[in-house]
């Protein structure tokens, strides 16, 4: 489809809270709600390192106390849910409406984990999560506690910084405990096979998965946020994801740390604790397992509802139907210049709406003027944050969609996307050095620093970002490759350790790719839509392409895709 063009005027409006203290309201009608919360992107203040500060992790912890217990909180009603986020039971409690209804949108229960998957959670929470509005005396700030695995927010009711944040500290407890890697991607079947894209905001991962399901013999995994198991191959055929080593001589091994041990120790007599790829307990050990075989991985969806943004109808105008069956945060309301500056677009994805195949959105739209389609069309792309919790169920078809969350898919190929017109390369093969130097350096469009294309890792960021800094002006001065550099330093921020070892595990698993998101640049190509279609023919063809080396420019890749 067209691309929204640059925004030239004041695009859209929020209606004003009828109290000014209040940190969510109703926003003009669209879809099954709209809450406009007053925060809407990361707080100003957030800290993730309370632990190194003495007694703050303490103090944070006395005014949630203090205000459940005073005639504000009490009248507040709090609600309590505990949900299962990959098999971690984690507890929230919040006095926001907002929250509460996306929150048990999002995950599942604890009931319908069991049900789903058959398998019972511990009963004690392994992460807690405290989101209080109305509490005077504190900033609207985020905190984070590693060593006790709480999440504190003080008057803010934007749900995309409390998923990402609880995300991110559900990601430590199954890196650190069971080595389960969890990803800021998309995944998408086609062929019993899996394809991982890893991308920062703004380069094609949602309409790269959304576009793939185009393709016969696809299946729709995840959209933002996927857990990645590394299996090990038993001489008798099983597939297990080692988790807990106790050597006769030195401390437990536990979690991600469990592959280089057996690496190193593949002849040593001890238990081995493994989950298989269907979340199943067993026992093993190195003389059992055939270190012949490669390491294989393994996706697995992480939400029930998948919390998304609204701007999909840009490119899939035909999700709109979908997306005003959910409930939606943010949508604005948009001004009349800001609908005859995006004319254009919105006629080409009325046309789409118009000529569609699918029955409910047809009948949904015939009720609609052109004009009242295109105002909620633009609606829903004005704002780039405005969210729906939309129900994949609704989307595609039940044998398109995996919806059990202990179903794996074995990835075949990773794709590590950019967007950068001033290259004219298309898609490469990434050695281990290049692939790692990428994920390290993390540089958004924008030019801000990810590692791992992942803000919501629950680490101490400006630690990473200093260590980074400092290996990669070794690198500059030593001409030695990145991760070489990384490799050999005596001292690394215990999160990258975690985080690059189980990156080592991925580049062993499966062919992985520089996609550069860029077919616009070829003349032959009229428009965005073309070049979203081309791109998944690339992505297709690599995906059958594992063990081949892949080096396409702008100029040779319809060779590579038989075009």
């Amino acid at each position: 489809m067209l691309k929204a063009e640059e925004k030239t005027t004041d695009p859209f409006k929020y209606p004003a809270a009828t109290n000014p203290e209040s940190v969510e309201w109703a926003g003009t009608p669209i879809g099954k709600s709209n809450t406009i919360t007053r925060t809407k992107s990361r707080t100003t203040v957030y800290d993730k390192t309370i632990d190194e500060k003495p007694g703050r992790r303490e103090e944070l912890m006395n005014a949630v106390t203090t205000f459940l217990a005073s005639p504000e909180g009490k009248k507040s009603e709090i609600s309590t849910h505990d949900v299962v986020i990959h098999g971690i039971r984690v507890r929230a409690m919040t006095n926001s409406k907002h929250l509460t209804e996306f929150w048990q949108d999002n995950w599942y229960s604890v009931s319908e984990w069991k049900k789903m998957t058959g398998q019972e959670v511990q009963a004690t929470p392994q992460v807690w999560v405290y989101a209080l509005g109305g509490v005077n005396g504190q900033a609207e700030a985020a905190y984070y506690s590693r060593l006790t695995n709480t999440i504190i927010f003080f008057n803010t009711s934007y749900y995309g910084q409390l998923k990402s944040w609880v995300l991110g500290a559900a990601g430590r407890v199954l890196a650190d405990d069971f080595g389960i890697h969890s990803i800021h991607g998309a995944v998408v079947e086609k062929n019993k096979v899996g394809v991982l894209y890893i991308a920062p905001t703004g380069t094609g991962k949602s309409t790269s998965s959304y576009g793939m399901m185009e393709f016969p013999g696809t299946r729709f995994h995840s959209d933002d946020w996927v857990y990645i198991r590394y299996a090990l191959t038993t001489k008798d055929g099983k597939k297990v994801c080692p988790n807990r080593i106790t050597p006769k001589q030195g401390p437990e091994v536990k979690g991600f740390r469990c592959f280089q041990w057996l690496e190193e120790h593949q002849t040593e007599d001890v238990e081995v604790k493994a989950l298989t790829i269907e979340n199943t307990p067993v026992m093993t050990k190195p003389s059992q397992i055939d270190f012949s075989k490669p390491v294989e991985a393994y996706a697995y969806v992480s939400e029930k509802v998948f919390y998304l943004r609204c701007n999909l109808v840009e490119s899939f105008p035909q999700s709109a139907y979908s997306i005003l069956q959910a409930n939606l945060e943010n949508v604005p309301d948009v001004t009349p210049e800001f609908m005859k500056e995006h004319e254009v677009l919105l006629e080409s994805n009325l046309k789409a709406i118009r000529g569609t195949d699918h029955k409910q959105t047809k009948e949904y739209f015939a009720k609609l003027s052109d004009d009242q389609v295109k105002t909620i069309l633009a609606r829903l792309f004005a704002f780039d944050n405005a969210r729906a919790m939309l129900d994949i169920t609704k989307v595609f078809e039940p044998n398109q969609i995996f919806v059990n969350p202990i179903e794996p898919v074995k990835l075949n190929s990773v794709m590590l996307l950019k967007r950068n017109f001033k290259e004219d390369q298309v898609i490469e093969t990434l050695n281990q050095d290049r692939f790692m130097e990428r994920l390290l350096i993390g540089e958004t469009p924008q030019g801000k620093r990810e590692v791992a294309y992942n803000g919501y890792r629950a680490v101490d960021e400006a630690t990473e970002f200093k260590f980074i800094g400092q290996i990669e002006k070794e690198s500059a001065e030593t001409k030695e490759p990145l991760y070489h550099v990384y490799l050999s330093e005596e001292v690394i921020p215990p999160s990258l350790i975690e985080e690059f070892e189980l990156f080592r595990l991925m580049h062993r698993s499966c062919a992985c790719y520089d996609l550069n998101t860029i077919l616009q640049k070829d003349t032959s190509i009229p428009d965005r839509k073309t070049a979203v279609v081309t791109t998944m023919k690339v992505i297709a063809k690599a995906m059958e392409a594992k063990g081949q080396e892949l080096k396409y420019d702008i100029s040779d890749y319809k060779k590579f895709i038989g075009a």
